[in-house]
């Protein structure tokens, strides 16, 4: 049984309810929603909708948790089965959506995808998907669908008939028995389709081996020589395969060697570079050492020229220095211990050995001088030994380097000729394939002529399939015409043709085969697709009247329920005054729900309105004037 709904409740969903929980109860008839762009139509209509078919933990959620208040937003629908009430809420919480059935045999707990989709199959004998695509075909009519019953092409129209047979039928003894026939005549079908396709093949094959001779002797003779040729060509290719293999392990052994001297190679670099990198550690100590001789020599050459008598008389008489303008101590002794009065060396900058030796005489100054030249010369020895050996353990590196390259070069000259090798080798390999699927090819047709099996006798066989094959097909044709779902369609296509007969005042015939649509009043035959938006509209709602009508009077619903969301999107004044009319003329079997934002449509149609208050504070519209 088809579902129905009474009720709708939802709230923290914009633009709707930002702050309430809105209850919307639907009555028997007519309800209508009256709002501007950007207020809710559509979001009404999609929350009816989703409150049956949309996917929880999929599509929807992606939907809702865009116009969702915050975690604690809802939509809670009450939909009838058979006469029995099942509440279906859905929760738009941050961790996604949960669905929730509160029904007999059912427990409140959140339902897995699986378990809501076995929940819908017990109630309407459809899946969760097959109930969305129903729900589309029938009940919601959206204002950018512009396809008959929602589906894009004939093949999918086809199969939302066959979905609308499965949600009504009433499988009965002879009907199974049917259906057990068109399964034995479909396996026969198949049957002589594949012999069908064996005997062909057999003929072309046949066909060639005739090709150059008409007796069977001289096909046999035929294929002797092309086996025999064949056979000289796969003793080339082994003696080809086994050069190949030859040369591949004298690489090997090649790549070997190089393998063993790249090791060695390796080996003497890296006592090379230790050698080197103690050399370094030796002449930056050298340097070091070298640097502070220096400075304590050019230390003894300043000191040695000072007159101290002189500057102390001096700094007796003066407040300040000379020299550096600092004030004048008041002893000799302090005036050396903060620094040097001549060069203006701080005095904790001077080599210890400077400082020991202010004040001695001359000759002992020179003597220490000349002894510092002395070592700063042996020095400077040992660093220009040094860095000699520096030199040529660079050099060595350099040639060790050179050696590696050229060792690594020769590897990947030998890599890239044994892939070469090894791609002559895949090539022949393949070639000898062929040749032996070529061999046992020629084996199977010397077997074939030496059982002496001929042309004429094949062709006999093939038309005796053929004709079986048309006759099943026929038959197959004149039993599925048979089965409920042809009669359906007709019925349901009949109702169409009253339907368009009552509102125009002369009957259309579809044919959803053709996708055309007949008009009975000039005799034109219009294909759907090249109709205008309005009248692939309006067409695609009578249609859905007439299959209402069809449900209703197999007790598959016990009243029918079509969603019209913006119908003034795709009609004109005019057509949208019929639309009305038709709607009011079929409240009786068929509930509406209508959302519009068209006041002179709002008032031609009956029924009930919607009061829902539009909560949120501003939508895109509020800002043109």
């Amino acid at each position: 049984m088809l579902p129905n709904i009474n009720s709708l409740e939802f709230s923290k969903i914009y633009p709707l309810s930002e702050n309430s929980v809105e209850r919307v109860f639907f009555r028997p008839g007519v309800n209508k929603f009256l709002a501007e762009n950007g207020s809710g139509k559509t979001t009404l209509t999609d929350l009816i909708e989703h409150s049956l078919v949309r996917d929880a933990h999929a599509f929807a959620w992606n939907i809702f948790s865009k116009k969702r208040v915050d975690k604690t937003a809802y939509v809670r629908a009450e939909w009838v089965f058979n006469d029995k009430k099942t509440l279906i809420t859905h929760e738009f919480t941050d961790a996604g959506a949960r669905t929730r059935v509160t029904a007999p045999s059912f427990s409140n707990k959140a339902h897995t995808r699986e378990m809501y989709s076995n929940f819908l199959y017990e109630r309407s004998n459809l899946s969760l998907e097959e109930m969305q695509q129903l729900f589309l075909g029938i009940y919601y009519k959206r204002e950018n669908d512009l396809n008959l019953l929602g589906t894009p092409s004939e093949e999918d129209l086809m199969e939302f008939f066959e979905l609308l047979n499965k949600a009504v039928r009433m499988e009965t003894p002879e009907t199974i028995k049917l259906r057990n026939e068109i399964g034995e005549i479909k396996r026969q079908i198949d049957i002589r389709r594949n012999s069908k396709k064996r005997i062909e093949a057999t003929l072309e094959k046949m066909e060639l081996i005739f090709a150059g001779g008409e007796t069977s002797a001289e096909a046999l003779d035929t294929i002797g020589d092309r086996k025999d040729e064949l056979e000289r060509n796969t003793t080339r290719l082994r003696n080809e395969m086994e050069a190949l293999r030859t040369s591949m392990q004298k690489l090997e052994e090649e790549d070997q060697k190089i393998l063993e001297k790249l090791d060695y190679e390796q080996e003497a670099l890296r006592n090379i570079r230790v050698s080197s990198d103690r050399l370094k550690s030796q002449k930056y100590s050298l340097e070091a050492q070298l640097k502070q001789l220096e400075k304590e020599l050019a230390g003894f050459q300043k000191i040695r020229n000072v007159n101290y008598s002189e500057i102390k008389e001096k700094w007796e008489q003066k407040q300040n220095c000379e020299l550096c303008g600092s004030s004048i101590h008041d002893h000799w002794s302090e005036r050396l211990e903060d620094g040097c009065p001549v060069c203006g060396t701080a005095w904790n900058q001077l080599p210890p050995s400077v400082k020991e030796a202010v004040g001695t005489d001359q000759l002992k100054l020179t003597t220490e001088a000349r002894d510092i030249q002395q070592e700063i010369e042996k020095v400077s020895h040992e660093l220009r030994a040094t860095e000699e050996d520096l030199e040529n353990k660079h050099k060595e590196e350099e040639q060790v380097l050179q050696t590696l390259s050229t060792l690594r070069e020769n590897l990947s000259i030998n890599n890239s000729r044994r892939r070469k090798i090894q791609a002559q080798n895949d090539e022949i390999n393949q070639k000898i394939q062929r040749i032996g699927r070529e061999l046992g090819s020629l084996s199977a047709q010397e077997k074939m002529v030496n059982q002496d099996e001929n042309v004429s006798l094949l062709r006999v066989n093939l038309e005796k399939v053929n004709r079986e094959l048309e006759e099943y097909k026929v038959k197959l044709e004149q039993l599925e015409h048979q089965l409920p779902e042809h009669q359906e369609l007709q019925e349901i296509l009949n109702n169409f043709t009253k339907s368009t007969k009552e509102i125009f005042g002369y009957s259309m015939l579809a044919d959803t085969d053709a996708r055309t649509i007949t008009i009975s009043k000039d005799g034109s035959i219009r294909d759907f697709a090249a109709m205008s938006w309005s009248e692939r509209y309006f067409i695609d709602v009578v249609f859905r009247i007439a299959i209402f009508h069809f449900l209703l009077k197999r007790k598959v619903v016990n009243k029918g329920l079509i969603i019209l969301d913006s119908p003034e999107a795709a009609l004109d004044p005019h057509r949208l005054s019929l639309l009305a009319k038709l709607v009011n003329d079929y409240q009786d079997k068929i509930n509406f729900v209508v959302a519009t934002r068209v006041r002179k449509f709002y008032d031609l149609l009956d029924g009930h309105p919607l009061e829902i208050k539009k909560q949120t504070q501003t939508s895109l519209f509020d800002f043109i004037n």
